[in-house]
């Protein structure tokens, strides 16, 4: 009896260890996601990384720019930081780059995404002085084209 009862629970045993097995999650997910965070991040060097202080030191000056507001985890980001590049690249118009990885962290990103109301990312924006002018609108779905025309109609002088 003893025997059938150990027969029974190590069999037991390894039935469920080999479905716990399968269900973690494959290390293929894990090494894309990497992968494209890695790109994210290379991508975002074409870029002039900035800061908030960095920032508002431009718009007392009363600067005119274009702030691109994103972070690497974020999925929509990724799709849309490669389509900027392009269209920066062939228009010659420089883009900040503001990382907002650590929003929920940081108080004055928080406290400046909230007072230009940059609820979302990816966010490409055109201030001029002390504000906000224009956002482009729906940039997780914007084509190539869309960012082509935002940047063209802002024009900075």
């Amino acid at each position: 009896m003893s025997k059938k009862l150990t027969v029974i629970l190590l069999l037991s045993f390894l039935l469920l260890n080999s479905k716990v097995t399968r269900a973690e999650s494959p290390p293929i997910l894990a090494h894309n996601e990497a992968q494209a965070i890695l790109t994210y991040k290379q991508s975002s060097h074409y870029f002039k990384h900035t800061s908030i202080a960095k920032l508002q030191i431009m718009m007392v000056k009363g600067d005119q720019f274009y702030l691109y507001t994103g972070r690497a985890t974020c999925p929509h980001c990724r799709s849309f930081i490669p389509k900027l590049l392009q269209v920066t690249q062939h228009c010659k118009v420089p883009i900040y780059y503001l990382d907002s990885e650590n929003t929920s962290l940081d108080l004055t990103l928080r406290h400046f995404r909230t007072h230009y109301g940059i609820m979302t990312v990816p966010n490409l924006s055109y201030f001029q002085s002390n504000h906000l002018i224009k956002s482009l609108d729906k940039p997780s779905q914007a084509q190539k084209e869309d960012i082509w025309h935002f940047l063209l109609q802002q024009k900075i002088r």
